[in-house]
C-alpha cells in the first residue's frame, strides 16, 4: 500500500454481449479485445460449448447465500483456460474486475486465484441442468461466474449477469505485495476522487477526511475505489496510521506473514498494541476481508488506547440492550464493541436494521467507521 502500483500498459477487456433474440435461439457473444491490437477473438454460446474436453467444467459448486449453504451443479468453460490459452495471457501478477449487466458491484479477483486450479473460476452457461435466467428474460443468454470456496464460510463466489470483464497486468515487485495497492500519501495536496458515486456519499468526508490525514489512500488516477474489499492487513496500517503508531520490526509473529511482506510491520504493531490478535493456529490470514464484527474490536480497542472511552465504560455496553434486529448473530468476543459503536452512532450509513456482523467490509465502510470513531 505504501507504494504505488506499477501498471503496464497491458489491458484484457473481455465483453459477454447479450443480443435480444429468442429463447431457443439465443446468439451470445463473447468479444476478447486486447488493449493496442485492433483485432479481437468473438466466441458464440456453440463456440463455448464445442471447446475441447479439458477447458470444460461439470461439476458441484458450493455457496452460501442468506437462507445457509447451497450447493450447485456447473457446466461452463473455465476461465483460467480461456485467458491462457485463447487470449494467451502469460503474465502472473494482475487484478480480474468483473462487471454486471445489471450494474451490482462485484469484488476484484487477483490473476493468481484466477489461475489456482482449486479455485476453478468457470464461465457458467447452465446451472442445475438449466439454462441461466437471472434477468428473467427469456430471450437473452445470461452468463454466471463460479469459483470454489476459498476459505471456509465466506461468500462472494458466485458473480451473476456478468457482462465485462478486464484483466490488468500489474509488474511485480521483488517484495510480496498485496493483492491490492495504493499510492503513498500525499500531504500537501487536497486530495480529490473521481468515483465517489451517490452510492457511497455517506464516507464521503470520512474517505477525504483520512486520505488528506495520510492515513488511507487513493488507487492512483483519481481512483478511491471505495467499493473494494479491505482486508486484515489493510486494516491493520489504517489503524496504525489513524493512532500515530510507529511500525514495529516484524518478529515472526505469524505462520502466514513473512517479514518481507509489505504489512509486516504493520501486522507487528497492532499485535504489539493490543489492535489485532491472530487465530488459534497461529495464523493472521493477512488477506482475509476483515468483517464488520472484527472491525467493530479493532476499532473500539483503538478508541480505548486513543481514550476516546474507558475499557470500564466500554464494558458495560451489551448486545441485549441493542436496536439491531440481528444483534444474536453478534460474537460474544466483538458485543461490547459493537454495542459502544452502534450507541456513538459510528455505524451510520453502514448498518441499517441489521448490523451483519458476518459481512465484509469495503474501502468506503472502513474509512467511516475509523473516523466516526476516532476523529469526530
Amino acid at each position: 500500500m505504501l507504494r504505488k502500483s506499477k501498471f503496464v500498459l497491458f489491458v484484457l477487456t473481455i465483453a459477454l454481449i447479450l443480443s435480444q433474440v429468442s429463447a431457443f435461439a439465443a446468439d451470445y457473444t463473447l468479444e476478447v479485445a486486447v488493449n493496442g491490437v485492433e483485432e479481437t477473438l468473438k466466441f458464440s454460446l456453440d463456440d463455448l460449448k464445442a471447446m475441447p474436453a479439458e477447458a470444460l467444467i461439470d461439476e458441484e459448486y458450493i455457496y452460501n447465500s442468506k437462507t445457509g449453504e447451497k450447493t450447485a451443479d456447473v457446466k461452463g468453460v473455465s476461465l483460467k483456460y480461456l485467458l491462457k490459452e485463447k487470449a494467451d495471457i502469460a503474465f502472473e501478477n494482475g487484478q480480474v474486475l468483473f462487471e454486471a449487466s445489471d450494474g451490482y458491484p462485484i469484488d476484484p479477483q487477483s490473476l493468481e486465484d484466477i489461475f489456482n486450479d482449486e479455485l476453478k473460476y468457470v464461465i457458467a452457461y447452465e446451472v442445475n441442468g438449466e439454462i441461466i435466467d437471472n434477468d428473467e428474460n427469456a430471450d437473452t443468454d445470461d452468463i454466471t461466474v463460479y469459483r470454489k470456496v476459498k476459505q471456509e464460510g465466506e461468500f462472494g463466489t458466485v458473480y451473476k449477469l456478468v457482462n465485462k470483464i478486464a484483466v490488468t497486468e500489474e509488474e511485480a515487485p521483488a517484495t510480496e505485495e498485496p493483492i491490492e495497492t495504493e499510492e503513498p500519501a500525499d500531504t500537501d495536496a487536497e486530495k480529490v476522487f473521481t468515483d465517489i458515486t451517490e452510492e457511497y456519499k455517506f464516507a464521503e468526508e470520512a474517505i477525504y477526511a483520512l486520505a488528506n490525514k495520510g492515513i488511507i489512500d487513493g488507487m492512483g488516477d483519481g481512483l478511491y475505489a471505495p467499493q473494494n474489499p479491505f482486508t486484515r492487513e489493510q486494516f491493520c496500517k489504517i489503524i496504525i496510521e489513524a493512532l500515530g503508531y510507529e511500525t514495529k520490526e516484524y518478529q515472526g509473529t505469524f505462520s502466514d506473514v513473512t517479514a518481507d511482506r509489505w504489512s509486516s510491520v504493520y501486522v507487528q504493531a497492532a499485535f504489539d498494541n493490543g489492535l489485532f490478535v491472530g487465530n488459534t493456529d497461529g495464523t493472521f490470514l493477512p488477506e482475509k476481508i476483515i468483517s464488520r464484527q472484527e472491525m467493530a474490536a479493532v476499532v473500539a480497542r483503538a478508541a480505548v488506547a486513543s481514550g476516546k472511552v474507558a475499557q470500564e465504560k466500554l464494558n458495560k455496553f451489551v448486545m441485549e440492550k441493542s436496536d439491531y434486529s440481528d444483534k444474536d448473530a453478534v460474537a460474544d468476543w466483538a458485543g461490547n464493541s459493537v454495542a459502544w459503536l452502534e450507541a456513538e452512532e459510528v455505524f451510520t450509513g453502514v448498518a441499517g436494521e441489521n448490523f451483519e456482523p458476518a459481512k465484509d467490509v469495503n474501502r468506503a465502510e472502513a474509512a467511516l467507521v475509523v473516523f466516526n470513531a476516532l476523529f469526530k
